[in-house]
């Protein structure tokens, strides 16, 4: 009985195959998008319990200080030398002139003793003056040359293997930034403390440098708020793993001998992840530390690295999340089946349009034929969407988005058809993302 009543609640017990083929379609979309939404509820609820622990962390804007003010200079303390973690900072850059000499003056202000850290940079294939500025710097600097493995990850795993095998310089922890990067002066600190805590992987916040330049990098600002900061807040609260970012994570040695770093993906922090997930070392995220990296202002630009990161994702989506989540079901890991469902999840982009379009299809075949299994429907799509954009704007709540970025979530329909018109692209062209490094600008 209470079957034969839901089918005449949803009016299909004498529908034509026409409405019948609507509805499963309809409800297949409702239930995948439905059940992605209620997760990041879940992990936005959890992330509101740890609100307070997000410093408030700004850049200098003054141009020729690339240091942030959060946190005072390194005062000598009485604690044992046991206490603090020799680290070497590690640089990858590929023809970085432009940027590379900031991050390098943002790191010799960090609030840690000098003696405790030593930069590296990788100067991956470069013909410029990458190499020559590092060293001008005082950054100890690792040349590489090789036309066959190219990107960052093959830079890191070359210059890994050479840390750990020559012995060039003594260190008990891993930091990896990217070239244009500025961080918290407080970085280092964090991550020493999360480690005398027993944590052995950490990734801080990462948020836009460039943030008012442009709409583009204002929507990128309030994305990344979520990705970068709530949901990772959320999985901290859950006591689950924070996903690597490519910029400001940190290992200890005893991680990367036990799991080494490998470049043949070109999502290579993502692959990573998912290794260290599976040998159980769980990714500790820091809220009270961060670090900020330019992203695009045009069009060019951010096509360049969207392909880069949707392209893998896509690869991913395909070849890895499946396989994941039936190993995480079985092994009743709650780590893994979350890493699972973070490849499934679309991006927020995608995860609004496609609601979005569902509602106007079936508000239309209300308006049309008359179907009252489309009229609730147009309820359901209608519901998960104010969900959505509550998800939205309480996220940036918690992420602490200044108003005046968070107004910029207005350009997200011009994104959002920017966005599937490079789908569309790639598609054309069978482009799978393949690794091309994002032009920089000055600030």
């Amino acid at each position: 009985m209470p079957f034969a009543n839901t089918i005449a609640l949803w009016g299909i017990s004498t529908a034509s195959p026409a409405e019948l083929l609507f509805v499963a379609i309809e409800a297949l979309a409702l239930l995948f998008f439905g059940g992605c939404t209620f997760y990041l509820w879940r992990l936005l609820a959890a992330a509101s319990f740890l609100r307070k622990r997000l410093a408030d962390l700004k850049p200098l804007h003054t141009p020729q200080i690339s240091v942030f003010d959060a946190v005072d200079k390194y005062v000598p303390t009485d604690l044992p030398d046991r206490s603090h973690a020799r680290f070497a900072i590690l640089i990858p850059a590929h023809n970085e002139e432009l940027l590379l000499a900031d991050a390098l003056k943002s790191l010799s202000s960090v609030n840690y003793p000098t003696d405790l850290f030593r930069i590296v940079v990788i100067a991956d294939n470069c013909s410029d003056s990458t190499a020559k500025i590092a060293q001008e710097q005082g950054a100890l600097v690792l040349e590489r040359f090789n036309k066959e493995l190219i990107g960052k990850g093959y830079a890191l795993e070359w210059a890994l293997n050479r840390l750990l095998t020559e012995e060039l310089l003594d260190f008990s922890a891993v930091v990896v930034l990217d070239a244009d990067t500025c961080v918290s002066s407080n970085i280092l600190s964090s991550f020493n403390s999360s480690i005398n805590m027993g944590n052995q992987v950490m990734q801080v916040r990462y948020e836009v440098l460039n943030v008012t330049e442009s709409w583009r990098t204002k929507l990128m600002s309030c994305a990344l708020s979520l990705a970068h900061i709530v949901k990772p807040l959320g999985r901290e609260y859950l006591k689950l793993s924070d996903g690597l970012k490519g910029n400001g994570m940190c290992f200890t040695r005893s991680v990367v001998e036990m799991v080494p770093w490998s470049g043949d993906s070109i999502t290579e922090d993502i692959e990573y992840t998912l290794r260290l997930c599976r040998a159980k070392i769980r990714i500790s995220f820091l809220p009270d530390a961060a670090v900020w990296a330019q992203m695009p202002t045009s069009g060019t630009q951010a096509a360049t690295q969207r392909s880069r990161w949707e392209g893998g994702r896509y690869q991913l989506l395909v070849h890895t999340a499946p396989r994941l989540l039936i190993e995480g079901l079985k092994t009743r890991s709650s780590i893994l089946f979350d890493r699972a469902v973070e490849l499934i999840i679309p991006p927020f982009a995608e995860l609004f349009a496609v609601p979005f379009l569902m509602l106007v299809v079936s508000f239309s075949v209300v308006r049309y034929f008359g179907w009252q299994s489309a009229l609730i429907f147009t309820l359901c799509w209608s519901v998960v969407l104010l969900m959505q954009a509550g998800y939205l704007f309480l996220g940036m709540w918690i992420a602490k988005v200044p108003s005046e970025v968070a107004l910029s979530a207005l350009y997200a329909p011009v994104y959002i058809v920017w966005k599937f018109a490079l789908y569309a692209m790639m598609a054309i062209g069978r482009s799978a993302g393949g690794w091309n490094r994002t032009e920089r600008h000055k600030t």
